[in-house]
Protein backbone atom coordinates (compact mmCIF):
# COMPACT_ATOMS: atom_id res chain seq x y z
CA UNK A 1 0.00 0.00 0.00
CA UNK A 2 2.80 2.23 1.30
CA UNK A 3 4.33 1.80 -2.96
CA UNK A 4 0.84 2.65 -4.46
CA UNK A 5 0.78 5.94 -2.51
CA UNK A 6 4.19 6.58 -3.33
CA UNK A 7 3.27 5.97 -6.88
CA UNK A 8 0.15 8.86 -6.50
CA UNK A 9 1.84 11.47 -4.82
CA UNK A 10 4.70 11.20 -7.88
CA UNK A 11 1.90 11.16 -10.04
CA UNK A 12 0.35 14.64 -8.31
CA UNK A 13 -3.23 12.95 -7.97
CA UNK A 14 -5.02 15.54 -5.78
CA UNK A 15 -6.48 14.06 -3.13
CA UNK A 16 -9.12 16.71 -2.12
CA UNK A 17 -11.09 15.91 -5.86
CA UNK A 18 -12.09 13.11 -8.38
CA UNK A 19 -10.97 13.53 -11.89
CA UNK A 20 -11.03 10.29 -13.59
CA UNK A 21 -10.83 10.80 -17.56
CA UNK A 22 -13.72 10.23 -19.78
CA UNK A 23 -13.55 7.91 -22.77
CA UNK A 24 -16.65 7.76 -24.92
CA UNK A 25 -17.67 4.09 -26.49
CA UNK A 26 -15.56 1.99 -24.63
CA UNK A 27 -14.55 -0.98 -26.68
CA UNK A 28 -16.88 -3.57 -25.75
CA UNK A 29 -15.73 -6.38 -29.06
CA UNK A 30 -12.95 -7.06 -27.55
CA UNK A 31 -12.13 -10.44 -26.08
CA UNK A 32 -11.95 -9.45 -23.00
CA UNK A 33 -15.72 -7.49 -22.73
CA UNK A 34 -16.83 -11.09 -24.97
CA UNK A 35 -15.59 -13.36 -22.09
CA UNK A 36 -16.70 -11.14 -19.25
CA UNK A 37 -19.85 -9.34 -19.88
CA UNK A 38 -22.32 -13.07 -19.88
CA UNK A 39 -20.79 -13.55 -16.44
CA UNK A 40 -21.57 -9.97 -15.24
CA UNK A 41 -25.04 -10.44 -15.78
CA UNK A 42 -25.81 -13.88 -14.22
CA UNK A 43 -23.47 -12.66 -11.10
CA UNK A 44 -25.62 -9.74 -10.96
CA UNK A 45 -28.84 -11.47 -10.85
CA UNK A 46 -27.70 -13.56 -8.32
CA UNK A 47 -26.72 -10.16 -6.35
CA UNK A 48 -29.70 -8.43 -6.70
CA UNK A 49 -30.95 -5.61 -3.97
CA UNK A 50 -27.59 -6.13 -2.69
CA UNK A 51 -25.07 -3.29 -1.94
CA UNK A 52 -22.46 -4.39 -3.82
CA UNK A 53 -21.47 -3.38 -7.43
CA UNK A 54 -19.58 -5.55 -9.91
CA UNK A 55 -17.42 -3.76 -12.77
CA UNK A 56 -14.82 -4.76 -15.57
CA UNK A 57 -11.98 -3.14 -16.47
CA UNK A 58 -9.65 -2.87 -19.46
CA UNK A 59 -5.84 -2.98 -19.00
CA UNK A 60 -5.73 0.96 -19.14
CA UNK A 61 -8.19 1.08 -16.14
CA UNK A 62 -11.24 2.68 -18.45
CA UNK A 63 -14.35 0.68 -16.95
CA UNK A 64 -16.57 -1.57 -19.31
CA UNK A 65 -19.26 -2.54 -17.69
CA UNK A 66 -20.51 -1.72 -14.18
CA UNK A 67 -23.40 -4.07 -12.52
CA UNK A 68 -25.18 -2.39 -9.78
CA UNK A 69 -29.15 -2.90 -8.50
CA UNK A 70 -28.67 -1.20 -5.21
CA UNK A 71 -30.49 2.44 -6.01
CA UNK A 72 -28.16 4.17 -3.30
CA UNK A 73 -25.25 2.64 -4.12
CA UNK A 74 -25.91 3.50 -7.76
CA UNK A 75 -25.66 6.96 -6.86
CA UNK A 76 -22.90 7.27 -4.98
CA UNK A 77 -20.69 5.42 -7.43
CA UNK A 78 -21.92 7.98 -9.75
CA UNK A 79 -21.11 10.57 -7.72
CA UNK A 80 -17.22 9.55 -8.03
CA UNK A 81 -17.43 8.78 -11.68
CA UNK A 82 -16.99 5.11 -11.28
CA UNK A 83 -19.11 4.76 -13.89
CA UNK A 84 -18.34 2.94 -17.42
CA UNK A 85 -16.56 5.08 -19.76
CA UNK A 86 -14.38 6.51 -16.56
CA UNK A 87 -10.22 5.77 -16.35
CA UNK A 88 -9.81 4.50 -12.21
CA UNK A 89 -5.68 4.07 -13.25
CA UNK A 90 -3.25 4.99 -10.28
CA UNK A 91 -2.19 8.20 -12.62
CA UNK A 92 -5.38 9.58 -12.10
CA UNK A 93 -7.31 8.99 -9.42
CA UNK A 94 -4.16 7.57 -6.96
CA UNK A 95 -4.50 3.98 -4.70
CA UNK A 96 -8.06 2.26 -5.55
CA UNK A 97 -8.85 -1.41 -6.18
CA UNK A 98 -8.68 -1.18 -10.47
CA UNK A 99 -5.73 0.63 -10.21
CA UNK A 100 -3.73 -0.48 -7.57
CA UNK A 101 -4.52 -4.11 -9.21
CA UNK A 102 -3.29 -3.11 -12.52
CA UNK A 103 -0.75 -0.88 -11.57
CA UNK A 104 0.65 -4.50 -9.07
CA UNK A 105 -0.44 -7.29 -11.34
CA UNK A 106 -1.85 -8.73 -7.97
CA UNK A 107 -5.35 -9.05 -6.59
CA UNK A 108 -5.68 -6.14 -3.89
CA UNK A 109 -8.74 -4.88 -1.43
CA UNK A 110 -8.49 -1.59 -0.47
CA UNK A 111 -10.90 -0.95 2.35
CA UNK A 112 -12.23 3.00 3.21
CA UNK A 113 -9.34 5.21 4.55
CA UNK A 114 -7.05 2.94 2.24
CA UNK A 115 -7.90 5.11 -0.60
CA UNK A 116 -6.05 7.93 -1.31
CA UNK A 117 -8.83 9.98 -2.73
CA UNK A 118 -11.12 11.03 -0.31
CA UNK A 119 -14.46 11.21 -2.09
CA UNK A 120 -13.30 6.83 -2.38
CA UNK A 121 -12.98 6.49 1.36
CA UNK A 122 -16.26 5.25 1.75
CA UNK A 123 -15.95 2.16 -0.46
CA UNK A 124 -14.66 -1.01 -0.20
CA UNK A 125 -12.92 -2.59 -3.11
CA UNK A 126 -11.61 -6.48 -4.03
CA UNK A 127 -9.76 -6.56 -7.27
CA UNK A 128 -7.78 -8.92 -9.25
CA UNK A 129 -6.29 -8.83 -13.18
CA UNK A 130 -7.33 -10.70 -15.47
CA UNK A 131 -4.59 -12.58 -17.13
CA UNK A 132 -4.06 -13.84 -21.18
CA UNK A 133 -4.79 -17.97 -20.59
CA UNK A 134 -1.51 -18.57 -23.02
CA UNK A 135 0.55 -15.34 -22.90
CA UNK A 136 0.07 -14.29 -19.62
CA UNK A 137 -0.41 -10.78 -20.61
CA UNK A 138 -2.68 -8.23 -18.89
CA UNK A 139 -6.09 -7.36 -20.48
CA UNK A 140 -7.86 -5.47 -17.06
CA UNK A 141 -9.13 -6.13 -13.99
CA UNK A 142 -12.44 -7.33 -12.24
CA UNK A 143 -13.88 -5.35 -9.51
CA UNK A 144 -15.98 -5.73 -6.33
CA UNK A 145 -17.16 -2.36 -4.93
CA UNK A 146 -19.20 -1.99 -1.35
CA UNK A 147 -19.78 -0.04 1.69
CA UNK A 148 -20.06 -2.41 3.88
CA UNK A 149 -17.65 -3.31 6.18
CA UNK A 150 -18.34 -7.22 6.37
CA UNK A 151 -15.25 -9.27 5.65
CA UNK A 152 -13.04 -8.48 3.42
CA UNK A 153 -12.10 -12.79 2.81
CA UNK A 154 -15.20 -13.42 1.63
CA UNK A 155 -15.26 -10.36 -0.81
CA UNK A 156 -11.26 -10.99 -2.31
CA UNK A 157 -12.79 -14.81 -2.43
CA UNK A 158 -15.74 -13.99 -4.89
CA UNK A 159 -13.39 -11.57 -6.51
CA UNK A 160 -10.73 -14.28 -7.22
CA UNK A 161 -13.15 -16.86 -8.48
CA UNK A 162 -15.13 -14.61 -10.97
CA UNK A 163 -11.90 -13.44 -12.62
CA UNK A 164 -11.01 -16.69 -12.69
CA UNK A 165 -13.95 -17.48 -14.44
CA UNK A 166 -13.81 -15.00 -16.99
CA UNK A 167 -10.12 -15.72 -17.74
CA UNK A 168 -11.53 -19.99 -18.34
CA UNK A 169 -14.19 -17.92 -20.78
CA UNK A 170 -11.24 -15.99 -22.47
CA UNK A 171 -9.86 -19.52 -22.75
CA UNK A 172 -12.22 -21.29 -24.05
CA UNK A 173 -12.90 -18.19 -26.67
CA UNK A 174 -9.57 -17.53 -28.31
CA UNK A 175 -9.49 -21.60 -28.28
CA UNK A 176 -12.51 -22.17 -30.36
CA UNK A 177 -10.84 -19.46 -32.75
CA UNK A 178 -7.69 -21.12 -33.07
CA UNK A 179 -9.27 -23.94 -33.74
CA UNK A 180 -11.49 -22.08 -36.21
CA UNK A 181 -8.09 -20.83 -37.57
CA UNK A 182 -6.45 -24.36 -37.22
CA UNK A 183 -9.16 -26.15 -39.21
CA UNK A 184 -9.27 -23.12 -42.01
CA UNK A 185 -5.35 -23.86 -42.20
CA UNK A 186 -5.26 -27.70 -42.55
CA UNK A 187 -8.31 -27.58 -45.16
CA UNK A 188 -5.96 -24.82 -47.18
CA UNK A 189 -3.03 -27.28 -46.81
CA UNK A 190 -5.27 -30.30 -47.85
CA UNK A 191 -6.60 -28.73 -50.87
CA UNK A 192 -6.55 -30.27 -54.32
CA UNK A 193 -3.26 -27.71 -54.97
CA UNK A 194 -2.50 -27.04 -51.72
CA UNK A 195 1.06 -25.09 -52.48
CA UNK A 196 2.40 -22.39 -49.96
CA UNK A 197 -0.19 -21.51 -46.99
CA UNK A 198 -0.09 -18.83 -44.28
CA UNK A 199 -2.35 -17.95 -41.47
CA UNK A 200 -2.52 -15.10 -39.00
CA UNK A 201 -4.54 -13.86 -36.59
CA UNK A 202 -3.17 -11.76 -33.69
CA UNK A 203 -1.82 -14.80 -31.37
CA UNK A 204 -0.95 -17.08 -34.38
CA UNK A 205 1.63 -17.74 -37.21
CA UNK A 206 1.41 -20.66 -38.81
CA UNK A 207 3.12 -22.19 -42.45
CA UNK A 208 2.96 -24.88 -44.61
CA UNK A 209 6.53 -26.50 -45.31
CA UNK A 210 6.18 -25.61 -48.96
CA UNK A 211 6.13 -21.93 -47.89
CA UNK A 212 8.59 -22.16 -45.08
CA UNK A 213 11.39 -23.53 -48.01
CA UNK A 214 9.86 -21.18 -50.92
CA UNK A 215 10.20 -18.11 -48.92
CA UNK A 216 13.20 -17.68 -46.76
CA UNK A 217 15.52 -14.71 -45.12
CA UNK A 218 14.26 -10.92 -46.21
CA UNK A 219 11.79 -12.57 -48.47
CA UNK A 220 10.08 -14.16 -45.39
CA UNK A 221 10.46 -11.12 -43.28
CA UNK A 222 8.49 -8.85 -45.98
CA UNK A 223 6.00 -11.37 -46.50
CA UNK A 224 4.83 -11.33 -42.99
CA UNK A 225 4.79 -7.96 -42.64
CA UNK A 226 2.48 -7.15 -45.31
CA UNK A 227 0.37 -10.40 -44.16
CA UNK A 228 -0.34 -8.62 -41.29
CA UNK A 229 -1.17 -5.64 -42.58
CA UNK A 230 -3.82 -7.10 -44.22
CA UNK A 231 -5.28 -9.92 -41.92
CA UNK A 232 -5.40 -6.22 -39.30
CA UNK A 233 -8.39 -5.17 -42.20
CA UNK A 234 -10.97 -7.62 -41.35
CA UNK A 235 -13.18 -6.31 -44.24
CA UNK A 236 -10.40 -7.66 -46.87
CA UNK A 237 -10.96 -10.33 -48.80
CA UNK A 238 -9.39 -11.24 -52.53
CA UNK A 239 -5.86 -10.85 -54.18
CA UNK A 240 -3.08 -8.63 -53.47
CA UNK A 241 0.46 -8.81 -54.91
CA UNK A 242 3.61 -7.69 -53.17
CA UNK A 243 7.36 -7.07 -54.08
CA UNK A 244 9.72 -9.43 -52.22
CA UNK A 245 13.39 -8.08 -52.05
CA UNK A 246 14.68 -10.69 -53.50
CA UNK A 247 12.93 -9.18 -56.80
CA UNK A 248 10.23 -12.18 -56.96
CA UNK A 249 6.76 -11.24 -56.52
CA UNK A 250 4.17 -12.69 -54.23
CA UNK A 251 0.44 -13.44 -54.94
CA UNK A 252 -1.33 -13.19 -51.84
CA UNK A 253 -5.13 -14.96 -52.30
CA UNK A 254 -6.78 -14.15 -49.14
CA UNK A 255 -9.69 -15.57 -47.45
CA UNK A 256 -11.02 -14.76 -43.81
CA UNK A 257 -11.70 -17.66 -40.99
CA UNK A 258 -14.97 -16.35 -39.43
CA UNK A 259 -16.67 -18.11 -36.51
CA UNK A 260 -19.42 -17.06 -34.19
CA UNK A 261 -19.81 -13.56 -35.90
CA UNK A 262 -16.59 -12.43 -35.30
CA UNK A 263 -13.12 -12.92 -37.45
CA UNK A 264 -10.67 -15.31 -36.45
CA UNK A 265 -7.92 -14.69 -38.39
CA UNK A 266 -7.37 -14.84 -42.52
CA UNK A 267 -5.39 -17.54 -44.57
CA UNK A 268 -3.24 -16.75 -47.78
CA UNK A 269 -2.75 -18.70 -50.27
CA UNK A 270 0.70 -17.80 -51.95
CA UNK A 271 1.91 -18.01 -55.51
CA UNK A 272 5.52 -16.85 -55.92
CA UNK A 273 6.59 -15.47 -59.01
CA UNK A 274 9.71 -15.64 -60.80
CA UNK A 275 13.54 -15.97 -59.66
CA UNK A 276 15.68 -14.16 -57.48
CA UNK A 277 17.61 -11.35 -58.94
CA UNK A 278 20.73 -9.50 -58.04
CA UNK A 279 19.26 -6.55 -55.86
CA UNK A 280 21.03 -3.13 -55.89
CA UNK A 281 23.75 -2.22 -53.77
CA UNK A 282 22.56 0.37 -51.20
CA UNK A 283 25.52 2.74 -50.44
CA UNK A 284 25.98 5.27 -47.97
CA UNK A 285 24.95 8.08 -50.30
CA UNK A 286 21.05 8.27 -51.61
CA UNK A 287 20.14 5.52 -54.21
CA UNK A 288 19.65 7.21 -57.26
CA UNK A 289 18.14 5.89 -60.53
CA UNK A 290 19.26 7.14 -64.28
CA UNK A 291 15.91 8.53 -63.98
CA UNK A 292 16.84 10.81 -61.27
CA UNK A 293 14.74 9.02 -58.90
CA UNK A 294 15.87 8.45 -54.92
CA UNK A 295 15.48 4.74 -53.69
CA UNK A 296 16.74 1.36 -53.93
CA UNK A 297 13.72 -1.03 -52.02
CA UNK A 298 12.40 -3.97 -54.22
CA UNK A 299 8.98 -2.23 -54.22
CA UNK A 300 10.08 0.77 -55.21
CA UNK A 301 12.37 -0.54 -57.74
CA UNK A 302 9.63 -2.58 -59.33
CA UNK A 303 7.20 0.12 -59.60
CA UNK A 304 9.35 1.91 -61.60
CA UNK A 305 10.70 -0.14 -64.04
CA UNK A 306 6.93 -1.55 -64.75
CA UNK A 307 5.89 2.39 -65.19
CA UNK A 308 9.38 2.58 -67.35
CA UNK A 309 8.45 -0.43 -69.34
CA UNK A 310 4.87 0.25 -70.02
CA UNK A 311 5.81 4.02 -71.16
CA UNK A 312 8.69 2.78 -73.15
CA UNK A 313 5.67 0.43 -75.17
CA UNK A 314 3.66 3.29 -75.45
CA UNK A 315 0.88 1.31 -73.31
CA UNK A 316 -2.04 3.21 -71.51
CA UNK A 317 -0.89 2.99 -67.88
CA UNK A 318 -2.56 2.93 -64.59
CA UNK A 319 -1.02 4.01 -61.47
CA UNK A 320 -2.18 3.15 -58.51
CA UNK A 321 -0.98 4.79 -55.01
CA UNK A 322 -1.60 6.28 -51.76
CA UNK A 323 -1.87 10.33 -52.20
CA UNK A 324 2.08 11.74 -51.47
CA UNK A 325 3.54 8.61 -52.81
CA UNK A 326 5.34 10.00 -55.96
CA UNK A 327 3.34 8.84 -58.68
CA UNK A 328 3.30 12.59 -60.58
CA UNK A 329 6.78 12.60 -59.45
CA UNK A 330 7.50 8.73 -61.10
CA UNK A 331 5.66 9.88 -64.44
CA UNK A 332 7.27 13.48 -64.35
CA UNK A 333 10.44 11.35 -64.01
CA UNK A 334 9.95 8.86 -67.46
CA UNK A 335 8.52 11.47 -69.56
CA UNK A 336 12.15 13.34 -69.36
CA UNK A 337 13.57 10.16 -69.80
CA UNK A 338 11.55 8.99 -72.54
CA UNK A 339 9.30 11.67 -74.15
CA UNK A 340 11.13 12.36 -76.96
CA UNK A 341 9.45 15.84 -77.38
CA UNK A 342 5.64 15.23 -76.48
CA UNK A 343 4.22 17.73 -74.44
CA UNK A 344 3.21 16.26 -70.55
CA UNK A 345 -0.64 17.21 -69.98
CA UNK A 346 -1.97 16.75 -66.82
CA UNK A 347 -6.00 17.29 -66.47
CA UNK A 348 -7.56 17.25 -63.53
CA UNK A 349 -10.53 15.71 -61.88
CA UNK A 350 -13.46 18.18 -62.57
CA UNK A 351 -14.96 20.14 -59.75
CA UNK A 352 -18.11 18.99 -59.82
CA UNK A 353 -20.35 16.43 -61.44
CA UNK A 354 -23.01 18.93 -63.10
CA UNK A 355 -23.22 19.16 -67.02
CA UNK A 356 -22.01 22.37 -67.22
CA UNK A 357 -18.30 20.55 -65.66
CA UNK A 358 -18.16 17.21 -66.86
CA UNK A 359 -18.97 17.94 -70.69
CA UNK A 360 -16.07 20.65 -71.07
CA UNK A 361 -13.79 18.12 -69.24
CA UNK A 362 -14.71 15.21 -71.25
CA UNK A 363 -14.13 17.13 -74.71
CA UNK A 364 -11.33 18.43 -73.75
CA UNK A 365 -9.78 14.85 -72.73
CA UNK A 366 -11.19 13.91 -76.35
CA UNK A 367 -9.01 16.28 -78.04
CA UNK A 368 -5.73 15.98 -76.09
CA UNK A 369 -6.23 12.35 -76.41
CA UNK A 370 -6.56 12.96 -80.36
CA UNK A 371 -2.97 14.44 -80.32
CA UNK A 372 0.04 11.78 -80.77
CA UNK A 373 2.24 14.41 -79.32
CA UNK A 374 0.64 14.90 -76.15
CA UNK A 375 0.92 12.25 -73.23
CA UNK A 376 -2.12 12.92 -71.06
CA UNK A 377 -2.29 12.13 -67.31
CA UNK A 378 -5.90 12.16 -65.64
CA UNK A 379 -5.01 12.88 -62.18
CA UNK A 380 -7.09 11.57 -59.15
CA UNK A 381 -9.99 9.08 -61.54
CA UNK A 382 -11.17 8.06 -58.12
CA UNK A 383 -13.13 10.93 -57.63
CA UNK A 384 -14.95 10.49 -60.42
CA UNK A 385 -18.85 9.94 -59.65
CA UNK A 386 -20.08 6.74 -61.40
CA UNK A 387 -22.59 8.37 -64.21
CA UNK A 388 -18.95 10.35 -65.10
CA UNK A 389 -16.73 7.24 -65.05
CA UNK A 390 -19.31 5.43 -67.40
CA UNK A 391 -19.07 8.42 -69.76
CA UNK A 392 -15.55 8.41 -69.94
CA UNK A 393 -15.37 4.35 -69.92
CA UNK A 394 -17.29 4.62 -72.71
CA UNK A 395 -15.15 7.72 -74.11
CA UNK A 396 -11.68 5.52 -74.10
CA UNK A 397 -13.29 2.07 -75.14
CA UNK A 398 -14.36 4.46 -78.67
CA UNK A 399 -10.92 6.26 -78.88
CA UNK A 400 -8.88 4.98 -81.86
CA UNK A 401 -5.62 3.45 -80.33
CA UNK A 402 -3.49 3.68 -83.63
CA UNK A 403 -3.61 7.63 -83.47
CA UNK A 404 -3.97 8.68 -79.89
CA UNK A 405 -1.96 10.67 -77.41
CA UNK A 406 -0.13 7.97 -74.90
CA UNK A 407 -2.84 7.74 -71.56
CA UNK A 408 -1.92 7.61 -68.24
CA UNK A 409 -4.18 7.16 -65.00
CA UNK A 410 -3.77 7.80 -61.58
CA UNK A 411 -5.82 6.97 -58.22
CA UNK A 412 -5.81 5.90 -54.47
CA UNK A 413 -6.26 2.42 -53.65
CA UNK A 414 -8.72 2.37 -50.99
CA UNK A 415 -11.23 4.03 -53.89
CA UNK A 416 -10.37 1.75 -56.42
CA UNK A 417 -12.31 -1.63 -56.51
CA UNK A 418 -10.33 -4.64 -58.75
CA UNK A 419 -13.20 -5.05 -60.92
CA UNK A 420 -13.86 -1.54 -62.21
CA UNK A 421 -14.06 -1.94 -66.03
CA UNK A 422 -12.15 1.43 -66.04
CA UNK A 423 -9.16 -0.15 -64.88
CA UNK A 424 -9.50 -2.93 -67.09
CA UNK A 425 -8.98 -0.29 -70.49
CA UNK A 426 -5.60 0.42 -69.17
CA UNK A 427 -3.05 -1.99 -70.47
CA UNK A 428 -0.89 -2.17 -67.66
CA UNK A 429 -1.34 -1.43 -64.31
CA UNK A 430 1.32 -0.24 -61.56
CA UNK A 431 1.25 -0.09 -57.71
CA UNK A 432 3.01 2.31 -56.42
CA UNK A 433 4.31 1.38 -52.85
CA UNK A 434 3.59 3.66 -49.82
CA UNK A 435 6.52 5.35 -47.75
CA UNK A 436 5.85 2.97 -44.62
CA UNK A 437 6.55 -0.19 -46.73
CA UNK A 438 9.84 1.59 -48.05
CA UNK A 439 11.41 1.15 -45.00
CA UNK A 440 15.38 1.37 -46.58
CA UNK A 441 14.72 4.34 -48.86
CA UNK A 442 14.10 6.78 -45.48
CA UNK A 443 17.68 7.74 -44.65
CA UNK A 444 18.32 7.68 -48.55
CA UNK A 445 15.58 10.98 -48.74
CA UNK A 446 16.29 12.67 -46.22
CA UNK A 447 19.89 13.37 -47.68
CA UNK A 448 18.20 13.78 -51.11
CA UNK A 449 16.10 16.62 -49.46
CA UNK A 450 18.78 18.25 -46.91
CA UNK A 451 21.13 18.67 -50.13
CA UNK A 452 18.30 20.01 -52.31
CA UNK A 453 17.12 22.65 -49.66
CA UNK A 454 20.32 22.89 -48.36
CA UNK A 455 22.81 22.72 -51.17
CA UNK A 456 25.71 23.76 -48.71
CA UNK A 457 25.34 19.95 -47.50
CA UNK A 458 26.51 21.60 -43.85
CA UNK A 459 24.16 19.26 -42.01
CA UNK A 460 23.29 15.47 -41.50
CA UNK A 461 20.76 13.46 -38.84
CA UNK A 462 21.67 11.55 -35.87
CA UNK A 463 21.08 7.95 -35.25
CA UNK A 464 18.24 8.40 -32.79
CA UNK A 465 16.45 10.92 -34.94
CA UNK A 466 16.81 9.04 -38.14
CA UNK A 467 15.83 5.70 -36.26
CA UNK A 468 12.82 8.18 -35.28
CA UNK A 469 11.79 8.85 -39.72
CA UNK A 470 11.92 5.54 -40.03
CA UNK A 471 9.33 4.37 -37.08
CA UNK A 472 6.79 7.30 -38.46
CA UNK A 473 3.93 6.25 -39.86
CA UNK A 474 3.78 8.96 -42.86
CA UNK A 475 0.13 9.45 -43.94
CA UNK A 476 0.48 11.83 -46.53
CA UNK A 477 4.01 9.33 -47.61
CA UNK A 478 6.77 11.38 -49.23
CA UNK A 479 5.59 14.52 -49.54
CA UNK A 480 5.03 14.75 -45.75
CA UNK A 481 8.76 13.41 -44.95
CA UNK A 482 9.50 16.16 -47.96
CA UNK A 483 7.73 18.74 -45.71
CA UNK A 484 9.37 17.79 -42.86
CA UNK A 485 13.33 18.07 -44.21
CA UNK A 486 12.65 21.20 -45.78
CA UNK A 487 11.18 22.56 -42.53
CA UNK A 488 14.66 21.60 -40.41
CA UNK A 489 16.98 22.72 -43.22
CA UNK A 490 15.72 26.53 -42.38
CA UNK A 491 17.12 25.98 -39.01
CA UNK A 492 20.93 27.42 -38.21
CA UNK A 493 23.60 25.66 -40.96
CA UNK A 494 26.03 23.71 -39.60
CA UNK A 495 23.69 21.70 -37.23
CA UNK A 496 23.17 18.12 -37.08
CA UNK A 497 19.46 17.11 -36.96
CA UNK A 498 18.91 15.47 -33.44
CA UNK A 499 16.13 13.68 -32.01
CA UNK A 500 14.80 16.97 -30.13
CA UNK A 501 14.65 18.86 -33.18
CA UNK A 502 11.87 16.22 -35.22
CA UNK A 503 9.03 18.14 -35.27
CA UNK A 504 5.30 16.83 -33.50
CA UNK A 505 4.02 15.29 -36.29
CA UNK A 506 7.16 12.77 -36.22
CA UNK A 507 6.13 11.51 -33.01
CA UNK A 508 2.67 10.08 -33.43
CA UNK A 509 1.69 6.53 -34.12
CA UNK A 510 -1.37 7.68 -36.54
CA UNK A 511 -2.12 6.65 -39.82
CA UNK A 512 -5.46 9.17 -40.69
CA UNK A 513 -4.42 12.25 -42.75
CA UNK A 514 -5.53 15.29 -40.76
CA UNK A 515 -7.01 18.47 -42.03
CA UNK A 516 -4.97 21.77 -41.29
CA UNK A 517 -6.89 22.63 -38.32
CA UNK A 518 -6.56 18.99 -36.93
CA UNK A 519 -2.60 19.01 -37.69
CA UNK A 520 -2.76 22.51 -35.90
CA UNK A 521 -4.29 21.11 -32.62
CA UNK A 522 -2.22 17.85 -32.42
CA UNK A 523 0.56 20.42 -33.30
CA UNK A 524 -0.49 22.14 -30.01
CA UNK A 525 -1.03 19.23 -28.26
CA UNK A 526 2.60 17.62 -28.32
CA UNK A 527 3.89 20.63 -27.57
CA UNK A 528 2.18 21.15 -24.69
CA UNK A 529 3.13 17.93 -23.36
CA UNK A 530 6.85 17.82 -24.67
CA UNK A 531 7.17 21.49 -22.63
CA UNK A 532 5.32 19.75 -19.75
CA UNK A 533 6.84 16.82 -19.71
CA UNK A 534 4.29 14.40 -20.42
CA UNK A 535 1.85 15.69 -18.19
CA UNK A 536 -1.40 15.51 -19.77
CA UNK A 537 -3.42 17.70 -16.90
CA UNK A 538 -1.16 20.86 -16.96
CA UNK A 539 -1.36 20.52 -20.65
CA UNK A 540 -5.08 20.08 -20.53
CA UNK A 541 -4.89 23.24 -18.25
CA UNK A 542 -2.69 24.80 -20.58
CA UNK A 543 -5.00 24.58 -23.83
CA UNK A 544 -8.03 25.33 -21.70
CA UNK A 545 -9.41 21.89 -22.06
CA UNK A 546 -11.21 19.37 -19.73
CA UNK A 547 -8.46 16.14 -18.99
CA UNK A 548 -11.11 14.04 -20.68
CA UNK A 549 -11.20 16.02 -23.54
CA UNK A 550 -7.81 15.66 -23.82
CA UNK A 551 -7.46 12.16 -23.40
CA UNK A 552 -10.14 11.77 -26.54
CA UNK A 553 -7.67 13.80 -28.87
CA UNK A 554 -4.29 11.92 -27.95
CA UNK A 555 -6.29 8.58 -28.66
CA UNK A 556 -7.45 10.11 -31.69
CA UNK A 557 -4.17 11.45 -33.04
CA UNK A 558 -2.26 8.05 -31.96
CA UNK A 559 -0.21 10.54 -29.07
CA UNK A 560 1.33 8.21 -26.30
CA UNK A 561 2.78 10.46 -23.79
CA UNK A 562 5.38 8.27 -22.84
CA UNK A 563 7.10 8.03 -26.08
CA UNK A 564 7.78 12.17 -25.67
CA UNK A 565 10.50 12.05 -23.19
Amino acid sequence: MVASWQRSMEYEVKSGCIDAPYFENPNLDSPLARAALPILNRLHEQLADDPVSTMVTDRNGVVLSRKVSHEALTTRLNRVQLAPGHVFAERYVGTNGIGTALASGRPVMIAGSEHYVEALRDFHCAAVPILHPTRRALLGAFNLTTVRQGSAGMLMALARSVAGQIESEIAAISSRRERALFQDYLDACSSVRPGPVLALSRDVVMMNEQLRSAVTGPDQYALLDHAREVADDSRFEGTRSIALPSGRVAELRVSRSRREDSDAGAIFRVRVIGRPQPGPVISDGPARSSLGLVGSSPQWVRAVAETEAAFVAGSSLHLVGEAGVGKRTLVEAIHRAHGAGRRLEMVEAPLSESPHATEPWLRNVRELLAQPSIVVVLRDVHLLGDHLRRQLRSLLAHVDGTATGELVMTSQPSMVTTDDELDRLCDASVEVPPLRHRYGDIEHLVRFFLLKYRPSGESGCSPDALEMLRRCPWPENVRQLESVIRGLARRPSGRIIRVEDLPPECRVSSHKVLTTIEALERDAILRGLMDRSSNVQRTAQDLGISRATMYRKMRRYGIVPSSLT
